[in-house]
């Protein structure tokens, strides 16, 4: 049996044990290598090899996100990481860090219980930086913070030891500031990040090094060694001495949530039915013999299996076969297969517990957004609310009058798997309006209509809404 297909073995029988499962993301803002490091965690826990990590940006997986060389989708893989002798099953999502698909950074926050935020050591916090641990906190998703491209500093900046820490601390700092404007008042104190507690690594995730306080304790190395290798470009020696995935996947067993600590605080923050009710104490305990509760946080088009729903089981079971209800519509959808991801591949399961991210073919009803249970009586969970509105509008039209009717489908799909897209029809004039993010958001979703769905359209030039607002009182105005 190979090394990935072991993986899944042992992430398959960990399904249950949930104090095993941490649920986290990566979030930052774009370049500053949130993708390269998921694909070198992902490698160290067996599921690539070591030259491909950080180069295929295997989370990558779509077309356009390899030809950009950004991420567009938030991206799911499970891996396996032993820590201590016992094996944990870590879900990671790789968000977007580009503005025009924050949209998918919000909604992958409520599958989530602890984010890595990366911040880039030479251009350090950035206007993204902000607003990915705004969407964290407001969904009540632990931070910890690792500052990626440390190498640069001294092959661009020929920075000293002493320099490198003092940047080091003024990023620290500058993250804790952050968190404390929009933290909870009860995280006010355990959610700052602390160097000395173990919530900050930092090192390259292109060279697939990194470190902490605790690793450098734990392995007997110090940042004076640490730096003389940086300094000697002794990379694939420093990659040795101090491996990535070992010190970020220690760090998330250790110091994130897993679901049974973290759906206690989070159930009351985004759910607002009654908490004595059943299916309210089956998700604050994660109970896997509850009723099912399951938010979708993305819909994904498979070509082979058709729309899968993706995100978080907060309680209960989901097996093929079972009848789910979405709520807002009148009739159940049959679950025809349940899995989990691992990179690209999806992998059919027998069952799908509470406490993971998961994916369910079969719900045709589905939308990101959407609430299913098992029981139709269940209170919907909070609306996720997006930072930004659609700004750009572009007009489309079928090139050919044959492909009205499929384009009409086409664009229905497109906006039930990103509900950042909005589309207005006029079905007697054959014109859809489409409103995007921003004219990237729109001109990769063109891409899309034409590419993946086979339908040639003709687009207008994007048109960007402004909007007026009242920003202060005018002199004298209401006086007197």
């Amino acid at each position: 049996m190979g090394r990935k297909e072991d993986n899944i073995k042992r992430a398959t029988a960990l399904f249950t044990k949930l104090g095993q499962i941490r649920n986290i993301g990566t979030a930052a803002h774009i370049d500053h290598g949130k993708t390269t490091l998921s694909d070198n965690l992902i490698f160290g826990a067996g599921m690539m090899s070591e030259d491909l990590a950080g180069k295929q940006l295997m989370l990558d997986f779509d077309e356009q996100e390899s030809a950009r060389g950004i991420t567009i989708n938030a991206a799911n893989a499970s891996m396996v990481h032993n820590h201590k002798g016992e094996d944990y099953l870590i879900n990671l999502i790789d968000t977007p860090g580009h503005v025009d698909f924050g949209g998918d950074v919000t909604r992958a926050m409520r599958a989530l219980d602890g984010v890595i935020i990366v911040v880039c050591a030479v251009e350090g916090i950035m206007p993204q930086t902000e607003t990915v641990i705004r969407q964290a906190l407001k969904e009540k998703v632990k931070p910890v913070l690792f500052i990626n491209k440390v190498d640069r500093l001294i092959a661009e900046l020929q920075v000293t030891p002493d320099d490198m820490m003092q940047r080091f601390g003024k990023i620290i700092t500058e993250v804790n500031k952050l968190i404390s404007r929009m933290v909870p008042d009860e995280f006010k104190k355990d959610w700052m990040v602390d160097a000395q507690a173990g919530t900050v690594a930092f090192g390259s995730a292109y060279h697939n090094w990194a470190t902490s306080i605790p690793f450098m304790a734990k392995k007997n190395v110090n940042f004076k060694q640490i730096y003389d290798f940086m300094e000697k470009e002794q990379r694939k020696e420093l990659a040795q001495a101090a491996p990535l995935h070992e010190v970020l996947l220690d760090m998330i067993v250790e110091k994130l949530p897993p679901a049974s600590v973290s759906q206690k605080y989070r159930i009351p923050h985004i759910w607002r039915g009654e908490a004595d009710e059943d299916i309210g104490q089956a998700m604050v305990n994660a109970d896997p013999n509850g009723d099912a509760a399951f938010m979708v946080t993305k819909v994904v088009l498979d070509p082979h299996a058709g729309e899968i729903a993706v995100g978080r089981l907060f309680s209960g079971t989901i097996k093929k076969g079972d009848q789910m209800y979405v709520a807002g519509m009148p009739s159940a959808n049959r679950v025809q297969s349940v899995g989990m991801f691992v990179g690209a591949d999806r992998i059919s399961t027998e069952n799908v517990t509470a406490g993971n991210i998961i994916a369910v073919s079969g719900l045709r009803d589905a939308i990101s957004g959407s609430t299913i249970s098992s029981n139709p009586e269940m209170t919907p969970f909070e609306r996720i609310v997006h930072n930004s509105d659609p700004v750009v509008t572009t007009a489309i039209e079928a090139k050919h009058t044959k492909d009205l009717p499929k384009l009409v489908e086409v664009l229905r799909a497109v906006s039930k798997a990103d509900p950042s897209i909005q589309i207005d029809s006029n079905l007697e004039t054959g014109e859809h309006l489409m409103s995007g993010m921003g004219e990237l958001h729109l001109e990769i979703t063109e891409y899309r209509i034409k590419n993946e769905h086979g339908v040639e359209i003709t687009t207008s030039p994007p048109i960007v809404v402004y909007r007026e607002t009242v920003a202060m009182q005018s002199p004298g105005e209401f006086e007197g």
